[in-house]
């Protein structure tokens, strides 16, 4: 639920920015400036996390999002627009770090070494089921209500989470207090470039910013103006009802797909096995959306790249977690989650501009090459993986 505000902008802001006077860059901006408060706020939300435990950050965060949700509705009232949705969205920023911190904490406070692909995988489509629903929410009351409808029901449903997580969230038990570290960033990162599997991290990292740019990011934020540019029309619907449900197609898949590969990776003797395949069909996927002018092919191009970006980031979340000593992992993973949300931020940004200006054809198969040129780095990370676990197991 605490998605569904992150999700429902994604079919509506594309489309409605024009009619504000907003221009494509500044809308990229917008759909952006959550992650980019995410980058200043991650930290911050970790030590609160740490000190206080996983509930009251969630349910706080949650308030947070909500109140940010509401600017949206401001934004259709008092001027100027651009500015109350950039307000909002950045304080729904502060809002998803601390909800994703929070959360990701509470679950390794309840795991378990030997089963990290299974928990790994439900812990994260756990994340992401808010943002197809808020896709969908969002399509379908901004086409058959109002923009200002669609708004005012995701705050509602994130000021609902908030009381629930308050009610029913664990509060997981944690060590007794640490000696604090003054250690600054880049003597942190220092440390982690003088261990043994180093080189992995690093691609994991690059992996990610890779997803979170080309999936999370352009995709999300330009799908809406390929369907409009097309005339594509998914069950009868409209522009935004369309783009919506096509993308709710790609994340639902992609549920699906987590679930399946985060059992199978636990399973197999090197979890990068699957990385190169779902690498190939990632590609296609976005090949196939350069080409696509009926929903039958835009639905086709969907579902390969739902089927598949899980298979880049879960195997390599795994392994990431089999190489780095314990005392390494908040520092490892928050340096992925920043490297996501680089992504993430320039993505909208990029996308949309190059797609207002280019169009979506030259866009989508700039993005199926960039995943293409990635291959020799999954590649790497293959013949790699069974080095790094002996050193490091």
């Amino acid at each position: 639920m605490g998605g569904l505000g992150g999700g429902l902008v994604f079919p509506i802001l594309p489309a409605l920015g024009p009619q504000l006077g907003i221009s494509g860059f500044v809308v990229g901006l917008i759909l952006s400036a959550n992650r980019i408060t995410r980058l200043a706020f991650d930290a911050p939300a970790g030590h609160l996390v740490d000190r206080l435990g996983g509930r009251g950050p969630i349910t706080l965060g949650l308030l947070i999002e909500a109140l940010g949700i509401l600017c949206y509705s401001l934004a259709l009232r008092v001027g100027p627009p651009a500015g109350w949705l950039l307000f909002g969205r950045a304080v729904f920023g502060v809002g998803s770090a601390m909800l994703l911190v929070g959360v990701q904490a509470t679950a390794l406070g309840i795991s378990s070494r030997e089963d990290r692909g299974r928990k790994m995988a439900g812990v994260r489509i756990a994340m992401s089921l808010g943002l197809p629903l808020g896709m969908v929410l969002g399509g379908l009351l901004a086409e058959r209500y109002s923009d200002d409808t669609a708004f005012l029901a995701g705050a509602a449903s994130t000021f609902a989470a908030a009381g629930i997580a308050a009610w029913l969230i664990p509060q997981v038990p944690r060590e007794p207090r640490q000696a604090v570290s003054h250690e600054g960033l880049l003597a942190r990162l220092r440390t982690l470039a003088g261990l043994p599997a180093f080189p992995f991290m690093a691609t994991a990292w690059g992996f990610n910013l890779l997803i979170f740019l080309s999936v999370q990011g352009v995709m999300l934020a330009t799908l809406v103006l390929l369907v409009q540019a097309r005339d594509i029309r998914v069950l009868g619907l409209a522009d935004q009802g369309s783009a919506g449900l096509v993308m709710a197609v790609m994340m639902g898949s992609a549920s699906v797909a987590g679930l399946a590969l985060g059992r199978l990776i636990d399973r197999l003797h090197l979890r990068s096995s699957v990385l190169l395949p779902s690498l190939f069909g990632l590609a296609m996927g976005f090949a196939v959306l350069a080409l696509a002018q009926r929903s039958e092919s835009v639905l086709v191009g969907v579902l390969l790249i739902g089927l598949s970006f899980n298979g880049v980031t879960l195997p390599l979340l795994a392994l990431l977690g089999d190489v780095t000593p314990p005392s390494a992992y908040g520092r490892a993973m928050g340096v992925y989650q920043i490297f996501g949300d680089i992504g993430g931020s320039l993505g909208p940004m990029v996308g949309l501009d190059l797609c207002l200006r280019f169009g979506a054809e030259p866009v989508y198969a700039g993005l199926s090459l960039l995943v293409v040129g990635s291959l020799a780095a999954a590649l790497w990370v293959r013949r790699r993986e069974g080095v790094w676990r002996s050193r490091c197991g």
